[in-house]
């Protein structure tokens, strides 16, 4: 791949931006072996060439056990035609009030289909995969400081992500509120897999690209 434009706008990546919250109606996850249900707001810039801007409401349904935990709707940090981290599972290892450890897995939502976008004719296909690693929570009465580092081993893109966000937990009755902001590094394999495109896929206008690591709030 050359360093010239990318075949999926190289220049946009560097700062697609994201604005992220939770509602979530019914009490919190903090007892075991309950389940909640509720609503993940997102907005972002889209930093493919030929897609729109997006807003996304996404469903979240959640069970917290004393150990295990599913999501299946959390966005997470960081979108990308509306998803990323969409779906998860976790065990704790440690489990604090004010400190814990996970071990985690989840789906890695991204993707490419060329023939949904005439700019991307020629582009190979870029597809989901699933990343496992650890996650680790800090809590306070200041908020919660939060870290995670996952890799793929799907075979996708064989990349790596580091996230690092802060969270301030407000509730208000049954409801409960949870605004974050955060950033992610992402690794050169990750990066390249889904914006980069090689010689022989980028015909029609499209100029090879080879991205390197990311830094994106």
């Amino acid at each position: 791949m050359s360093n010239e434009e990318s075949a999926v706008n190289g220049p946009r990546l560097a700062a697609p931006w994201i604005l992220a919250f939770g509602c979530i109606l019914l009490p919190g996850l903090a007892a075991a072996g309950e389940w909640t249900a509720g609503i993940n707001l997102g907005a972002g810039r889209n930093p493919i060439i030929g897609e729109d801007n997006y807003l996304a409401a996404i469903p979240v349904i959640a069970y917290r056990g004393e150990r295990f935990h599913a999501n299946l709707g959390n966005p997470g940090l960081s979108y990308f035609n509306g998803t990323t981290n969409f779906g998860g599972l976790g065990y704790s290892l440690i489990k604090q009030d004010d400190f814990k450890l996970d071990l985690v897995g989840r789906v890695r939502a991204m993707g490419i289909d060329p023939d949904d976008n005439d700019e991307l004719q020629g582009l190979d296909e870029r597809k989901p995969g699933f990343d496992v690693g650890i996650d680790v929570l800090w809590g306070s009465d200041l908020g919660e400081l939060n870290g995670q580092l996952l890799s793929d081993v799907s075979s996708r893109s064989k990349g790596q992500e580091l996230v690092v966000s802060y969270a301030y937990p407000l509730k208000h009755g049954d409801w409960s509120f949870r605004p974050e902001v955060g950033v992610s590094w992402q690794s050169s394999r990750l990066s390249d897999y889904y914006f980069g495109g090689d010689d022989d896929e980028t015909g029609g206008g499209l100029q090879s690209y080879e991205a390197k690591s990311t830094v994106t709030p």
